[in-house]
């Protein structure tokens, strides 16, 4: 590899990076007013970084080529098939790029593989030959970067064959991965990264079509279901408002506790458990008593509970190819009243996508491993210990404006099941490895509530506490089958409040933002796949491994390749006949999901 073959590939590279450039100029001018991006300039110098990682994923043949033809001799030939190649791998690409730019306003999001299912219809060619007369800017657009590019189609002309250059080759390599990932981060870029170092408010404007191809390529298209031909909202609305004679505009603090299953606390279980501290609280709130997680993964239990978007695909919503549509959260509904959101979360940033999520979200601070800036409380596997995270957690907000949101999630009772040394021997050991970590969350809840009451805020604060998800570990019979896997505490909770009791109906994480809703009194319409638990709903819906599962006081009705099976009980053995009414409940929420998700509608839309 010498100096001029690699200059050669970088100059490829630096044109494409213009002609990504340009397509996004445009794509901004027919889509975007001036009101609506925040950072422009900051926007499109993000989105090089987006560009540079598509062009590597796409060069890699060339890349190959250019090594090949270092070791083969000198040929016109040679050279001409690689422009050949290099122009027919190019061209889709940029194409479709620019498909987008008119494209955008219908589908309000950059195109994912699903592109290629409707340029198989048998319309196609007739759709596209109206566009190139109908939008025929962006075809010139089109044609004069294909000319641009032929123009730069040029390999070195001498060429002499030396010893590979070694130190060349490995800085060749190492800027291609650097490229591919899209920095140094700790993961490769994705679709959800985008906007997050410009602070734009408009990721699509920083992302380019082939990027977001790309990263959907071996993730699962929904299917759009068609089960209703009228509005499914008879079975299951997703638009929700609630009568309220006063917003009462109180703090909302939320904490998810990591791995805390419904049968690790006591209170649920006979006072058999690892949580006398959360005990006490539920003992004086307002408990769920039949609440189940949308997910067992943490990366799907975040947005269930501050976006109340249930986990029904194969993938996780935040490495989706849906990452990017428009969605309520908690954070987005409340920023708009005047509230400042934060979220807690002592990993390293990056960790699970939290923090691309969450800025995504609409949360304004993240507070993470690199903000609290004591590695002395490092636990050399996931982050910072609970407890001094949570007294972290305590005094900022102290400082911060009321009204306010916050997001908590700990960290310590997630495998290995580490606690600080001091602390070894203080707290019963149990049966299962995560037990004596369970103990020690609780009791740094325990510290927290015991220094945040004595500040000005905590009376005026609604608190929710809940599980991320169950724990893999269980000794307990009654929660070893599918439906004990889902199930977790939750608890709203205000200090000397009348907030207090227990809703007997089945309840799920994607409730909590509807919930909190109602308490607080807010009188708006919002998007929620999930429904207040003072409104009467009795259902809570997972899905793993391509089966459905919805989860009554009553029915258990599971549902893979459209077979649905209703059992009576919970370990799934004992099969009845099926309700009409809770199929088609279920069917609605599948064709509820699924379009919104396609269709990019998650949120409340002006008619």
């Amino acid at each position: 590899m010498s100096i001029s073959h690699l200059l050669t590939f970088l100059k490829k590279v630096l044109t494409l990076c213009l002609i990504y450039s340009l397509s996004r100029l445009a794509f901004y001018f027919y889509n975007f007013s001036d009101s609506e991006v925040s950072h422009l300039f900051l926007a499109f110098l993000e989105g090089i970084r987006f560009d540079i990682s598509a062009i590597l994923y796409i060069n890699l043949p060339i890349v190959l080529l250019f090594i090949i033809h270092y070791i083969l001799p000198q040929s016109k030939i040679y050279n001409r098939f690689i422009n050949a190649v290099f122009i027919l791998v190019n061209t889709p690409f940029m194409l479709i790029n620019n498909i987008d730019i008119v494209f955008y306003a219908f589908n309000l999001k950059r195109s994912t593989i699903d592109f290629f299912s409707f340029i198989t219809k048998d319309d196609f060619f007739g759709v596209y030959i109206k566009y190139i007369l109908e939008y025929w800017p962006v075809t010139l657009l089109f044609i004069a970067q294909m000319l641009f590019l032929c123009y730069t189609l040029k390999l070195p002309k001498y060429f002499q064959r030396k010893p590979i250059d070694v130190v060349l080759l490995v800085s060749l390599v190492f800027s291609i991965v650097l490229g591919l990932r899209g920095g140094t981060q700790l993961k490769p870029i994705k679709t959800i990264n985008a906007g997050l170092i410009s602070y734009c408010n408009e990721s699509d404007l920083v992302l380019n079509t082939p990027f977001t191809i790309l990263h959907s390529y071996q993730q699962n298209s929904l299917k759009d279901y068609t089960y209703f031909d009228a509005d499914q909202t008879n079975y299951y609305n997703t638009l929700h408002r609630y009568k309220s004679d006063r917003f009462s505009k109180e703090n909302v603090v939320i904490i998810i506790l990591e791995s805390f299953s419904k049968e690790f606390v006591g209170y649920y279980n006979d006072g058999q458990g690892y949580t006398p501290f959360l005990d006490s609280l539920i003992s004086t709130g307002l408990v769920a008593q039949n609440a189940y997680a949308n997910g067992v993964r943490s990366i799907e239990a975040l947005p269930a509970i501050t976006a109340s978007i249930p986990s029904l695909m194969t993938e996780p919503f935040i490495t989706s190819s849906y990452a990017n549509n428009n969605y309520t959260s908690i954070a987005s509904i409340l920023s708009k009243e005047d509230y400042h959101t934060s979220f807690f979360h002592g990993g390293q940033k990056g960790t699970m996508g939290f923090y691309e999520f969450s800025k995504k979200a609409g949360f304004i601070d993240y507070h993470g491993r690199e903000e609290f800036n004591d590695d002395r409380y490092y636990d050399k596997h996931w982050g910072i210990y609970d407890e001094p995270f949570f007294s972290y957690f305590a005094k900022q907000l102290n400082t911060i404006d009321k009204p306010f949101l916050s997001v908590f999630f700990s960290l310590t009772s997630h495998p290995p099941y580490h606690i600080p040394k001091e602390y070894e021997n203080q707290f019963p050991k149990g049966e299962l490895d995560i037990h004596e970590s369970i103990s020690y969350s609780d009791n740094a809840l325990r510290i927290f509530f015991q220094t945040t009451q004595e500040m000005d805020w905590f009376d005026n604060t609604l608190f929710v506490i809940t599980a991320d998800h169950t724990s893999p570990l269980s000794n307990k019979l009654a929660y070893k089958n599918k439906i004990g896997r889902y199930a977790v505490p939750m608890l709203f909770w205000k200090n000397n409040s009348i907030l207090k009791g227990s809703v007997e109906n089945t309840s799920q994480h994607i409730d909590i933002l509807p919930t909190v809703m109602d308490l607080i009194g807010y009188d708006q319409e919002f998007f929620s796949f999930g429904k207040s638990i003072l409104q009467g709903q009795d259902l809570a819906i997972s899905f793993l491994k391509n089966e459905y599962m919805m989860i009554t006081q009553d029915e258990f009705l599971v549902n893979k390749d459209e077979v649905y099976t209703t059992y009576k009980d919970k370990t799934l053995k004992e099969s009845i006949p099926n309700s009409p009414a809770l199929v088609n409940q279920l069917k609605a929420i599948k064709q509820g999901f699924n379009n919104s998700m396609i269709t990019n509608q998650m949120s409340v839309y002006e008619n």
